[in-house]
């Protein structure tokens, strides 16, 4: 077996190996939207499995928050339109850059107000994890799925 065929053998598990992981992450993070949406009665509980439409289901367990200054409802309604807009523009030059990177600090603000909902002052470590190491936002949502919100737990105001 020549060089060249080692490479690409290597290279061929490597993407094997990477699909199995982003699969398996998946998987965690729609069985931990699952079932905090059952557990919350939201309606169609199974959009968590669709992508875009698990998005509805983060906004409907979010609510509204409120991000530097403004607050932002219908949080259900923005967070998969938002996904939908940088899935289709996100590949035009400037714009789309500009597009995606206001995306990621919304569905941060998202996932830091999700996290303070159920976890209280973890919140913020939570989020820096799943920022520096993306593979840990779907594990945190797994592990929410069967979480209570916080006793008295009010998403409105908290600034971030």
């Amino acid at each position: 077996m020549g060089r060249w065929e080692l490479i690409l053998g290597a290279g061929l598990f490597f993407i094997f190996l990477l699909f199995v992981v982003l699969i398996v992450l998946y998987v965690l993070k729609s069985i931990g939207l699952y079932g905090m949406a059952q557990k919350a009665g939201i309606e169609n509980p199974w959009l968590a499995w669709v992508p875009v439409a698990d998005m509805y289901i983060m906004g409907k367990l979010v609510g509204k928050i409120n991000l530097f200054n403004q607050e932002i409802d219908k949080m259900e309604i923005i967070l998969p339109a938002g996904s939908a807009a940088v899935l289709v523009l996100g590949g035009i030059p400037v714009i789309g850059t500009l597009l995606s990177l206001a995306y990621a600090v919304l569905t941060f603000a998202a996932f830091y107000y999700l996290f303070k909902k159920y976890r209280g002052e973890k919140a913020g470590g939570m989020l820096i994890l799943s920022i520096i190491f993306i593979f840990m936002g779907p594990i945190f949502l797994f592990t929410l799925r069967d979480a209570d919100p916080i006793e008295g737990f009010n998403n409105y105001p908290m600034d971030m």
